[in-house]
């Protein structure tokens, strides 16, 4: 070998080696999508009442009706001077009343933390001047026979009909 060539070998050898970077492999794309699942598990824990229902104590406590299902579904407003609200009984007692409008109601309930079913109701009518009061009145009995499912959030109670679809959501009375 000639000089020539061995100062080519030497320059050769001392310059660094510079390799592609390494392809991103089946392991960091399992690592990326675990952060993924976590990071869905922890948003959707964020959301209240979806991991564990919230027992709330309905007892000692009026509600006002905020808004209710018309005949087609859609949830209306409560109008003024239309409003309803709702009081629980005592444990062991079942029952719940209040005023619709012009109406004074009596039933008997039975819940869980999730669901309440409602039956055997006396109504007492009184006398409404107000055709559009006594039409919401009917829609909220009719709305109420149909509980079956109950949320709770932020001073609120969600009822709702047994496919889910709600049906009423009463505001924690004073707030």
């Amino acid at each position: 070998m000639d000089d020539d060539e061995e100062t080519a070998l030497e320059e050769l050898e001392e310059e660094p080696v510079i390799l592609p970077p390494a392809p991103m492999g089946p392991w960091f794309w399992a690592v990326m999508a675990m952060i993924g699942i976590l990071l869905l598990m922890i948003l959707y824990g964020q959301v209240q009442g979806i991991t564990h229902p919230i027992e709330v104590n309905l007892t000692d406590t009026q509600w006002t009706l905020s808004s209710y299902a018309d005949a087609q579904g859609t949830m209306v407003p409560v109008k003024d001077g239309a409003g309803s609200n709702i009081s629980f009984g005592l444990p062991g007692d079942g029952t719940l009343r209040g005023i619709s409008g012009c109406t004074a109601y009596s039933y008997q309930y039975v819940r869980n933390a999730t669901s309440i079913h409602i039956s055997d109701g006396s109504i007492i009518s009184g006398s409404c001047d107000d055709p559009g009061t006594g039409n919401a009145t009917s829609l909220y009995f009719s709305d109420l026979t149909r509980a079956s499912g109950l949320r709770f959030r932020s001073g609120q109670i969600f009822v709702s009909d047994a496919t889910g679809r709600p049906l009423l959501v009463f505001d924690l009375a004073g707030t």
